[in-house]
């Protein structure tokens, strides 16, 4: 699917994040030249591997961006969503979504995890965690604590995955906190605070319910246990973001401590927590969130961050919503929904790219959402809805000669081949693109964009030099005008080095 979209009071996407791994045995047979798909949300780096979660599977390159394994096999996460990775040792986890469509209204789906235990090279498809009508029970220390049972994949999407203390632990919105320690074979709900309790233990008696939403056997609806994001800070602690906050614990699960806007004096900035990380520095340890207004009028979108395990917080870059960041010693890059911010001093100053083009291809990324963002060393990984950027930073700032986009596409067969894409083409949503490919060393080239009636209303270039290879012209659905064209065919021409008209059309649908 496009985009993976949960609504509580918004949407979001949530990016995972670190582990540890060695790129030299992984099997990158038959690579491509290219990702397999240009909508990113997930991307992890350990070692040499970057690994991204892609609309259409699994994408992996271990030599940096020049190629990608795409196609893991019939039993791989190959060709679908994909919404949470995790890698320990020689096993690698795969979190898999759909979407379900009903009445015109499209929910999405969990599908499963993919999981391989010999670095990729066979894998094993585990459902998604469900419960049975019966599962209306938790135990909780003394407590037989009553809960609801969560019997559909629907907005039951595993969102991010940790490993901590020999449990796989698993985010899954609508089913909550889980965790495994035989790779998905089976699985057990991992109790959280209620919302009105900021701390339990299992020797205390309570009698909450576990239970996301009110349903037919609990009536509390709890937005503590709609769980989003997981960060495993090595053994020491978990860290799990829910739409109430932050929970936190030390001893495998036993006892949880929340932290959330209303319950301290320097409170996250908002409820509901889309990711978590960590990093190191000065020799304090931080954990940092991208945290986003859930219910409260007084929480706001923003990064919070601590460097006492929990107990005070600051807030930074409030008003932006972030999904994913990531660390390169005291530089934060952080991915949202108007651009990826670059700070060096905890926010207080920071740089906003927008657009990103790649000197050499003419590859560019056009959007503003930017979904995920990792960092190997001084090379920075960025994913959108629009391709994916890997950038060099040396700590002064983003040389941006060095930018290079990977982008999917369909590659011409010759001069005389050209498409468009996406096709049929919305001007309000999409980032039109016509594809074409330049066999000379260099070509001088024209195109020119036509109604119905065969009467020009726009030209994208003219007698403009090209050189070797495929190639993308932009369309932003606008006339000479500045108007948006209407719903209906268009065509197009190319004209390269004065040759022969080569055509193509175009569907805009508004």
């Amino acid at each position: 699917m496009r985009i993976l979209l949960i609504f509580v009071t918004i949407s979001f996407i949530v990016s995972t994040a670190t582990a540890q791994l060695s790129h030299k045995a992984f099997n990158l047979d038959a690579p491509s030249p290219r990702p397999s798909s240009n909508s990113i949300s997930q991307i992890l780096i350990s070692g040499n591997v970057v690994y991204l979660g892609t609309e259409k599977g699994l994408n992996l390159t271990a030599d940096g961006g020049m190629t990608f394994k795409t196609d893991f096999g019939a039993n791989g996460p190959t060709g679908i969503g994909i919404s949470a990775i995790a890698v320990k040792g020689d096993t690698l986890i795969v979190a898999a979504s759909t979407t379900f469509e009903q009445s015109g209204t499209s929910y999405p789906e969990g599908a499963g995890l993919f999981v391989s235990t010999d670095k990729g090279n066979s894998w094993s498809l585990k459902p998604q965690s469900i419960d049975s009508l019966y599962d209306s029970t938790v135990t909780y220390g003394s407590n037989r604590l009553k809960a609801l049972p969560i019997t559909t994949r629907v907005n039951n999407v595993t969102y991010s995955l940790a490993f901590y203390k020999g449990f796989l632990y698993s985010a899954n919105f609508a089913g909550g906190l889980r965790r495994t320690s035989d790779l998905g074979k089976t699985w057990q709900r991992v109790t959280l605070p209620p919302d009105y309790l900021n701390y339990i233990s299992p020797d205390s008696v309570y009698n909450f319910q576990l239970s996301p939403v009110a349903g037919a056997i609990t009536y509390e609806s709890n937005l503590n246990h709609r769980v989003f994001s997981l960060y495993s800070d090595g053994d020491s602690a978990l860290y799990v973001g829910t739409a109430d906050g932050i929970n936190k614990t030390t001893d495998s699960g036993l006892t949880w401590k929340k932290f959330n806007h209303q319950n301290q004096m320097s409170p996250i900035s908002g409820n509901f927590v889309v990711s978590i990380t960590g990093n190191d520095l000065s020799g304090k340890h931080y954990i940092w969130a991208a945290t986003v207004n859930a219910n409260d009028p007084s929480e706001q979108e923003g990064i919070s961050y601590t460097a006492d395990g929990g107990l005070s917080w600051q807030y930074v870059l409030t008003g932006h919503f972030f999904h994913s960041l990531a660390f390169n010693g005291k530089i934060l890059y952080a991915a949202s929904d108007d651009g990826l911010y670059r700070s060096s001093d905890f926010g207080k100053t920071y740089q906003v790219i927008t657009t990103i083009l790649d000197p050499i291809t003419r590859q560019s990324i056009l959007t503003n959402t930017y979904y995920a963002v990792a960092v190997e060393n001084d090379t920075v990984w960025v994913g959108t809805s629009d391709g994916t950027a890997i950038g060099i930073d040396n700590g002064a700032g983003f040389d941006f000669n060095s930018w290079r986009v990977a982008r999917a596409y369909q590659p011409a067969t010759s001069s005389s081949q050209t498409y468009f894409y996406p096709n049929p083409f919305s001007p309000k949503i999409d980032i039109g693109r016509i594809h074409y490919t330049v066999t000379e060393a260099s070509a001088i080239v024209t195109i020119r964009i036509y109604d119905f009636s065969m009467h020009v209303i726009r030209t994208i270039i003219q007698n403009a030099t090209r050189t070797h290879g495929d190639q993308d012209e932009i369309w932003n659905g606008l006339d000479e005008s500045g108007r948006t064209v209407d719903n209906g065919v268009y065509f197009y021409s190319i004209q390269i080095n004065g040759g022969k008209l080569i055509w193509g059309k175009i569907l805009v649908v508004r």
